[in-house]
C-alpha cells in the first residue's frame, strides 16, 4: 500500500474512531440480553465513553489534526501512534460499547483473546486506531463471538497496560466480566 494510501486510510479511522463511539453508545442494549455476571445490576455499570481513555494532549492533537491532504503530503500526529494512558482511568469498572476483533483461539475455535475497537472494521482493512483507542481482552474462558460485525458492550475492569503482537498495539487491557450483545 503506498504512503499516500496509508496516510488517507489512517485520518478515515480517525474520523471513524471520533465519531463511531457516540454512535455505538447511543444504541441502548437489550435488558435481560445475557445474565450479569459481575454482581452489578446492569442498571449500575458505569458507562466508559472511549474519548475518556484520550489523554487531553492526544485528543487536542486529533481535534487540531489537518484536513486530510490527498496528495500525500499530510503529517499525521503523533497521537495517531500514542500510548499515553489516563491514569484515573486504571481500574474503572464499567461497560466499553465496540466491536471485538479475535485475535486467537482454542482448539474448538473459541475466541481466548480479542481487542475491543471503537468502530466497525478497525484492524481488519484499515490501519488500526491509536493504542490508546484500543482494549485488549484475554477472558478467563474461551468465548464464543457471533458475528465480526455485532457491537457489544463489554464489562470489566480498565486497565493501563501495553500489550503489543502482530496485528496491533493497545495500550489498554481489560478484565473481562461480561460481553452484552448490542441489539437495534
Amino acid at each position: 500500500m503506498s504512503m499516500r494510501f496509508s496516510r488517507l486510510f489512517a485520518a478515515a479511522a480517525l474520523c471513524a474512531a471520533l465519531v463511531a463511539p457516540a454512535f455505538v453508545a447511543a444504541q441502548e442494549p437489550e435488558i435481560g440480553a445475557r445474565p450479569a455476571t459481575d454482581g452489578l445490576p446492569k442498571s449500575d455499570a458505569r458507562e466508559i465513553d472511549w474519548l475518556e481513555l484520550l489523554p487531553p494532549e492526544d485528543l487536542k492533537a486529533l481535534e487540531e489534526m489537518p484536513e486530510v491532504d490527498h496528495e500525500g503530503q499530510m503529517q499525521m500526529p503523533q497521537a495517531m501512534s500514542s500510548t499515553k494512558t489516563v491514569a484515573a482511568m486504571d481500574g474503572v469498572k464499567g461497560k466499553v460499547p465496540g466491536y471485538l476483533v479475535p485475535i486467537a483461539f482454542d482448539d474448538q475455535q473459541r475466541v481466548t483473546e480479542m481487542f475491543l475497537v471503537p468502530y466497525f472494521g478497525a484492524c481488519v482493512h484499515v490501519p488500526p486506531p491509536p493504542p490508546n483507542q484500543l482494549i485488549y481482552i484475554k477472558p478467563k474462558n474461551p468465548v464464543e463471538l457471533g458475528n465480526l460485525w455485532d457491537a457489544y458492550w463489554v464489562h470489566g475492569t480498565v486497565r493501563a497496560s501495553l500489550v503489543e503482537n502482530a496485528m496491533a498495539t493497545s495500550a489498554y487491557a481489560l478484565e473481562l466480566d461480561r460481553l452484552e450483545l448490542i441489539e437495534e
